[in-house]
């Protein structure tokens, strides 16, 4: 009986972790006209700024969504007169919307990342879930502690022949 209460607990936990919920935006650029895709653009650029919902983007991955969004530009400019575009840029357009909208969404800093892990000591695994902006200001608070521990301990050895020297008793 106390397994299959236990078993209960278990799921009661996954099925809660499951439901936690994802705020990440789907496809934060979907603009198909020049005015449409100045709005987005700009959200998007300022978002990627410290305190941003895509603050944690890598500097090629940032590069990279700078880079299609220019071409996004370059091409909806060439037809801002005219309301439809041919095939071909029609797929370069998509593809590069594609292509930014996958690099976003994959670092959005509200994306839900789950982990089934067994605790030491434990065979039974128990899922987390946590945001990506949290994980990854995490892993920054370490990293500048990281480097706080090895700066003091730089400083604080003595190099050789530069200490107070000999002790004479």
């Amino acid at each position: 009986m106390s397994k299959l209460l236990a078993g209960l607990c278990c799921m009661l936990l996954l099925s809660a972790a499951y439901a936690a919920k994802d705020d990440s935006i789907e496809k934060p650029l979907v603009a198909q006209t020049l005015d449409g895709f100045n709005r987005e653009s700009a959200q998007i650029s300022a978002s990627m700024q410290p305190g941003g919902r895509y603050e944690f983007l890598k500097p090629a991955d940032k590069s990279r969504v700078e880079a299609r969004m220019a071409s996004m530009r370059t091409l909806l400019e060439a037809h801002a007169g005219s309301d439809t575009l041919n095939v071909g840029d029609k797929v370069k357009l998509a593809n590069a919307q594609e292509e930014v909208n996958s690099i976003l969404r994959h670092n959005d800093s509200n994306r839900l990342v789950c982990e089934s892990r067994a605790p030491t000591g434990s065979h039974v695994p128990v899922t987390t879930c946590r945001s990506f902006g949290e994980i990854e200001e995490q892993r920054r608070t370490a990293l500048h502690e990281v480097g706080d521990i090895n700066n003091l301990s730089r400083t604080s050895v003595t190099p050789p022949g530069q200490g107070p020297g000999p002790v004479s008793h």
